[in-house]
């Protein structure tokens, strides 16, 4: 899949959205998940509040399907664990489309909560592509365009740098 620069830089947004939101969260707080909409030249933010954090990615996910006809990009970002070698790790999720795209591409950013002692990101984001995890090699395109994203939230750039 070539990359499509309109999704990764809209990803990139809204991972560094979602890092600011969770940077100070309390013990025991989620990230609430939310999606980023571009109709046009306009951006509309959605979150996605339910009893459960499965239920709020349902409604996110359910609404993403809704707004795909008129939208020409979006973003859905939630908080989840991945299992590792070394146990579960939290991680922010983020997958984004762009008119073009056959389907959307997944950007994976392991973290470790404010909770913990304070806030870092633990290493680069990882793309997903057709349900397989791009190399190295292969990211480094999609995490130039990724981070670019990144750098036009203008709470979460200058902050960046001393989360990793």
């Amino acid at each position: 899949m070539a990359i499509s620069e309109p999704a990764s830089l809209l990803a990139g947004f809204v991972l560094a959205h979602s890092a600011w939101s969770v940077s100070d969260l309390p013990q025991g707080d989620l990230l609430v998940p939310l999606a980023i909409v571009e109709i046009g030249e306009e951006r509309k933010l959605v979150r996605f509040e339910a009893k459960t954090q499965e239920q709020a990615i349902a409604q996110g996910k359910e609404f993403i399907v809704q707004q795909q006809s008129s939208a020409s990009a979006w973003a859905l970002a939630w908080e989840d664990q991945m299992n590792t070698s070394t146990g579960k790790v939290d991680v922010l999720v983020i997958d984004a489309w762009a008119t073009g795209m056959a389907e959307p591409i997944t950007y994976i950013q392991p973290f470790q909560p404010y909770a913990s002692g304070s806030f870092k990101l633990l290493g680069p984001a990882v793309p997903v592509v057709a349900g397989s995890i791009l190399s190295p090699e292969a990211s480094e395109p999609y995490l130039t365009v990724l981070y670019r994203g990144v750098s036009s939230h203008s709470k979460a750039t200058n902050r960046w740098s001393s989360w990793q």
